[in-house]
């Protein structure tokens, strides 16, 4: 019974390690940009990628079509009312076929999210859009309209929060800590 018992800790240590050190890797490895894009709100105001320029970007993607987007976007509302500053709420539109489908998708957000702007997609999100299997999907983007820390998928409002107070703390002891280990180990 002993012989097994050295082999399955180390397995279980490397596993821990693996996964503590995972959630590091999008930060430090690959900055990846938002891809450029010129779209419109649903107020008809046009905006572009400056729109995350100066700040923290929660960007949450969603359809009308999916119940679970409309706790979520109520959820996100109450969180965009506590945000510190230089931390936006973005909300982008998927899914807008036809004019009844545009109809809902505003009604939800105006009942939902009245404080989040809310953009429509268009063809120039289809490089971060190929890789969104399951709405609602929400990303971080940074001052510099890179994509960072973990996409998190569902309507999970805990887990939005501590994503987002983990970039927030990317700069602090524990995350400088989590890098130093990392360049160890990779």
């Amino acid at each position: 019974m002993r012989p097994i018992i050295f082999p399955a800790l180390i397995i279980i240590t490397l596993l821990a390690v693996d996964s503590f050190l995972m959630h590091e890797i999008p930060l430090e490895k690959s900055a990846k940009k938002f891809p450029n894009f010129s779209t419109v709100d649903f107020s008809g105001e046009e905006c572009t990628e400056n729109i995350f320029t100066g700040k923290i970007t929660v960007l949450c993607i969603w359809t009308a079509q999916a119940e679970i987007c409309r706790d979520l976007l109520k959820n996100l509302d109450a969180l965009n009312k506590n945000l510190p500053a230089g931390v936006q709420i973005i909300g982008l539109v998927g899914n807008l076929r036809d004019a009844e489908e545009n109809f809902k998708a505003k009604k939800i957000a105006e009942e939902f999210s009245p404080t989040i702007p809310q953009l429509k997609v268009n063809d120039d999100f289809l490089p971060i859009l190929s890789k969104v299997r399951s709405v609602p999907t929400t990303i971080f983007i940074d001052a510099q309209g890179n994509l960072i820390g973990q996409p998190v998928i569902g309507a999970e409002i805990k887990f939005i929060r501590q994503e987002l107070n983990f970039v927030l703390e990317k700069n602090s002891p524990r995350v400088k800590s989590l890098s130093t280990i990392q360049k160890v180990f990779l």
